[in-house]
C-alpha cells in the first residue's frame, strides 16, 4: 500500500474532524444573498438573531470580531474566511482562554431566495445533537424572519 500527499492529507483531516462536533444547519429564506450578507455582518441586524450579540468588525481575513451587547464586549471572535454573499466564517469564544466555536455560513442562491447554511464546529467541548439544536435552531430562525419580507 502506497501513501501519497492525498492519504496524508486525508489522514490529518480525519484526524481533525474526530475531536471536533460538527452541526449543520439549513433553511431557505425568500431573500436574495446580498440582503442575508448584509444581515450576517451589520452589528445593527445581528443582535436581532444572534441572541443580543451586535457582531462589530471590519469582516476581513484576520481581523478581530467583537460581540456587543448592551454597550459591553461580551464575546470575541476571528474573521477567518469572507466570500461577500457567499460565505462568512469565523471562531467565537466567550474570552481568550475560552474554547471556540467555528461558524461558517454558507449562502446559495435559489429560486425565490437563497438557502442558507449554517455549519457549527466545536473543538474543545462538542454539544450533544439536541443542545446545538436548542442553541442553533433558533439564531437560524430568528435570521429567517429578519430578512423574510413579509
Amino acid at each position: 500500500m502506497t501513501t501519497g500527499p492525498i492519504d496524508a492529507f486525508v489522514a490529518i483531516h480525519n484526524a481533525f474532524r474526530r475531536d471536533m462536533a460538527a452541526h449543520v444547519f439549513a433553511a431557505h429564506v425568500r431573500a436574495d444573498p446580498g440582503l442575508v450578507w448584509t444581515a450576517l455582518t451589520d452589528p445593527g441586524q445581528t443582535a436581532a438573531y444572534l441572541y443580543g450579540l451586535a457582531a462589530h468588525s471590519t469582516w476581513l481575513p484576520g481581523d478581530p470580531i467583537e460581540f456587543h451587547l448592551g454597550g459591553r464586549a461580551e464575546a470575541i471572535g476571528r474573521v477567518l474566511h469572507a466570500r461577500c454573499h457567499e460565505r462568512l466564517s469565523y471562531l467565537l469564544q466567550a474570552g481568550p482562554g475560552d474554547p471556540p466555536v467555528y461558524l461558517t455560513w454558507l449562502l446559495r442562491p435559489a429560486p425565490g431566495g437563497c438557502v442558507v447554511r449554517l455549519e457549527i464546529d466545536e473543538v474543545d467541548h462538542a454539544d450533544a445533537p439536541q443542545e446545538a439544536e436548542d442553541v442553533w435552531l433558533p439564531v437560524l430562525a430568528a435570521l429567517q424572519l429578519l430578512v423574510n419580507p413579509a
